[in-house]
């Protein structure tokens, strides 16, 4: 029975192959978009998933009460409590930490030099932690203060193919000169949040600071622990409340602790972590699912609708089964195993087509997704057949088995609700459809609005270096501006510091005694910068004098100079904050000399926060050097070339040269928005096709049925663009009820989308009427390009028609 019910299910396809490819490309189209997205979702989801025992594994986070009442957390820590867990809680199976540091510069035997990401890893790392290891073993980092670990990425840039373990690889700095041994090379699978070059023993951090202890030392520390089997391992309840007190036992009462599962922190990490660099996002997972579950439900009303529209071509065919016995339930197992089939087959063209575009959809969205045989590739395919085509042949399948045998072979028609399902049906494929072009196009007038929005500085011509040079810098900067086409440099804090606020996270209180004698406070970002910073970013300077940079001065002046901005000077109220004292740090005040216009250092999805310029020269690495628009190859020649000069006479100075430009770093800002709107744009596009090859069908359908009606009409005078109208405007009438119904839905979703932004572009009406007119335009065009052959042919053709 059921090789009876494919082969005429075949046998269906072959006989109305034009409705059937319509029905099944969109499935195709619409089932291979949702599964490549849902391959993107699971892979997002099963983050961290890579290390073994993932579910027992936990990151420590601080969590402190500010002065201003504000609850801050971080999760830099102290190195310190490891010790404290593995030996006071005995349901801590083991602990360990991480401290991530800047780019290391390390020189082989045979002179090669290579720049990578280094961290600091303790005897425990790698018990927690097993990477994979593709030479060596990890457990020796620890025998020898030397020895170090490298990443399989980092050995072959410095080896090749060749073994990298027992290789000798120097570092020169600081007036010495370390010998490391490679002990191990270990593969950093892509979905793990920790990533890093080189591996170091923890113990040998800072050890040129002799006398210094290290212990209480948190900067970008991060500290894990490894909960027993115990309890599924969860956390403990009872002992939760005591280990979050564990940094009382270091004199930190007012610190608590809170324990993030390491598979939460990709993609709910909801305060600053600068530490790790590929956090994913909840909301994007969110839009990218109901996208992917519209295009298939889009694809399965495609074919409900042409399916029932073709009920009427099969009136004989049911009444004939029906008198030769066939029971009502034997006809929907038939037409639902049509339907089965269709989905099968389609279902075969996407997983291909699917597979065609992995290379492209991984470049896009900078994953390594791969189509391999699993249970969640076995769960969408079972959805696919038996869900989908099921759904969407469901009524057609109910529908044409009611038909009553001597009604259909008089030539009438079954009457009842078949129109109103059609109509609502195309109807909710163009409100998706309009729906999504509203999206996407304030996704798109966002995005263009904030990379042209005038930020207060100069976006344009500027390269960042990095030098890890914070003494001496001078001579450098002159040898650089010998260059007519070098208009400008600034020593400056890493691009990413100052444009984020990240070298100071969210701010800090700055205290200052106002005129009453009372102390006063407010919270403001720090911009860490040098006196060229000014003039080289072209920020406006309101009142007062520019900073000023003496490398001499600073060692012996504890009360530095600093530039305020606008909002920093609103907040403080103030009627001039020139030559006012101000509490910058707990070690250090600060004398305000001057006030800038201001300058849009962080993301638009934020207010312009209270700032402050503060020169300090260990916080100076990278040189932001303004360069003219013209010969801009040659003179990124020029600074390269003086870069590697500098490099060799300068043993602290970083050898591989590499730069950035100040406007793709902020464009970086946006990358969030900038994949979304080049998914929305996919999927609208995707929308818009499946919506039309509807259309297509239905008029196709529509004329075919209607060949005898059309006939008749040019018999008695009728125009063939007469003809053409009464079709065009009956489609029309379905447009104009889906914009209706998109346009309060659209504008509640853009307006929802925009509230993440401080500086929102504006909702214009234009975008509401230019996308209704799109669909529209489309639309027409179809049923255009349907009708007006039918309604050109002869009327004695079509009176013949059957």
């Amino acid at each position: 029975m059921i090789k009876h019910y494919v082969k005429v299910a075949l046998r269906l396809i072959k006989r109305s192959f034009l409705f059937s490819s319509i029905n099944m490309l969109g499935f195709v189209f619409g089932m291979a978009a949702a599964f490549l997205i849902y391959l993107w979702v699971v892979d997002e989801l099963t983050y961290d998933d890579c290390f073994p025992e993932a579910n027992r594994i936990y990151r420590t986070i601080e969590v402190k009460r500010e002065p201003s009442g504000e609850i801050k957390e971080s999760p830099s820590t102290i190195r310190s409590l490891t010790k404290v867990f593995r030996e006071e809680f005995p349901q801590v199976e083991n602990a360990t930490a991480i401290k991530y540091g800047d780019l290391h510069t390390l020189e082989t035997e045979s002179h090669k030099k290579i720049s990578g990401e280094e961290a600091y890893v303790d005897s425990a790392f790698f018990r927690i932690f097993p990477f994979p290891v593709t030479e060596g073993n990890p457990e020796h980092i620890t025998d020898h203060p030397d020895n170090i670990i490298l990443s399989e990425t980092m050995a072959r840039k410095m080896f090749g193919s060749s073994p990298a373990v027992g290789q000798k690889l120097t570092y020169s700095g600081y007036g010495r000169e370390n010998i490391y041994n490679v002990v191990a090379v270990v593969k950093i699978p892509p979905k793990s949040h920790i990533r890093f070059d080189i591996a170091y023993p923890m113990d040998s951090y800072g050890r040129g600071m002799a006398g210094y202890s290290w212990d209480r030392f948190r900067e970008n520390i991060h500290v894990y622990i490894k909960m027993k089997a115990g309890d599924g391992g969860k956390m403990y309840e009872k002992e939760l409340k005591s280990m979050s007190r564990a940094l009382g036992k270091f004199g930190e009462k007012r610190t608590l602790l809170r324990f993030q599962s390491i598979r939460d922190i990709h993609l709910h990490t909801t305060f600053s972590d600068s530490c790790i660099k590929n956090h994913g996002n909840m909301a994007t997972i969110y839009l990218f699912t109901a996208l992917a579950i519209l295009v298939i439900f889009m694809g399965a009303f495609n074919f409900t609708t042409l399916s029932t529209a073709r009920a009427s071509m099969r009136y004989k065919e049911i009444g004939v089964r029906k008198i030769t016995g066939a029971k009502r339930k034997t006809l929907i197992s038939q037409f639902l195993s049509e339907s089965l089939v269709q989905a099968f087959i389609s279902l075969v063209l996407a997983l291909a087509l699917t597979e065609l575009m992995l290379p492209l959809f991984n470049k896009f969205m900078d994953t390594e997704i791969s189509l391999r045989l699993s249970w969640a590739v076995f769960f969408y395919i079972l959805f696919g057949i038996v869900g989908v085509g099921c759904l969407a042949g469901s009524y057609p399948a109910f529908y044409l088995s009611s038909i009553n045998p001597l009604l259909a072979f008089k030539g009438g028609r079954k009457t009842g609700r078949k129109g109103g399902l059609i109509k609502g049906l195309v109807c909710v494929q163009f409100v998706i459809a309009l729906t999504l072009m509203l999206l996407t196009a304030i996704v798109f007038k966002q995005l263009h609005y904030m990379q042209n929005k005038d930020l207060g500085l100069n976006r344009e011509n500027i390269v960042s270096i990095y030098t890890s040079l914070w003494y001496k810098v001078a001579g450098f900067k002159q040898e650089l501006l010998r260059n007519p086409n070098v208009k400008s440099i600034s020593m400056g804090a890493p691009i990413g510091s100052f444009i984020e606020g990240s070298s100071s996270g969210d701010g800090s209180l700055v205290r200052w005694t106002n005129i009453d004698g009372q102390e006063d406070s407010l919270k403001m970002v720090t911009v860490f910068a040098d006196g060229d910073f000014i003039n080289t970013f072209g920020l406006e300077l309101i009142k007062g004098k520019l900073l000023e940079s003496d490398f001499e001065k600073y060692w012996g002046d504890r009360n530095p100079d600093i530039v305020i901005n606008e909002a920093a000077w609103k907040g403080m109220k103030v009627a001039d904050p020139i030559g006012m004292e101000l509490q910058v740090n707990s070690w250090s005040k600060a004398r305000v000399v001057g006030v800038v216009k201001d300058f849009n250092f962080q993301s638009l999805r934020e207010k312009i926060k209270p700032a402050f310029l503060y020169y300090t020269p260990e916080a100076l690495s990278h040189l932001h050097i303004k360069i003219a628009p013209e010969h801009r190859q040659e003179t990124l020649k020029f600074i390269q070339k003086k870069f590697e000069e500098m490099a060799v006479q300068d043993d602290l100075f970083v050898k591989d040269f590499s730069y950035q430009f100040f406007s793709d770093v902020l464009n970086k800002n946006y990358a969030k928005e900038q994949q979304q709107s080049r998914m929305l744009l996919f999927f609208t596009v995707l929308a818009i096709v499946i919506a039309m090859l509807g259309v297509f069908g239905l008029v196709a359908l529509s004329t075919t049925q209607r060949t005898k009606e059309i006939g008749i009409r040019k018999v008695n005078g009728a125009h063939s663009d007469r003809i053409v109208k009464m079709f065009c405007r009956e489609y029309l009438r379905w447009v104009g009820v889906a914009f209706v119904i998109a346009c309060p839905l659209g504008y509640f979703f853009m307006h929802r989308w925009l509230s993440e932004f401080a500086y929102q572009t504006a909702i214009s009406w234009w975008l509401f009427v230019l996308s209704g007119a799109i669909i529209a335009g489309i639309t027409l065009l179809t049923v255009f390009g349907q009708t007006w052959r039918k309604a050109s042919q002869n009327p004695v053709e079509s009176l013949r028609y059957e």
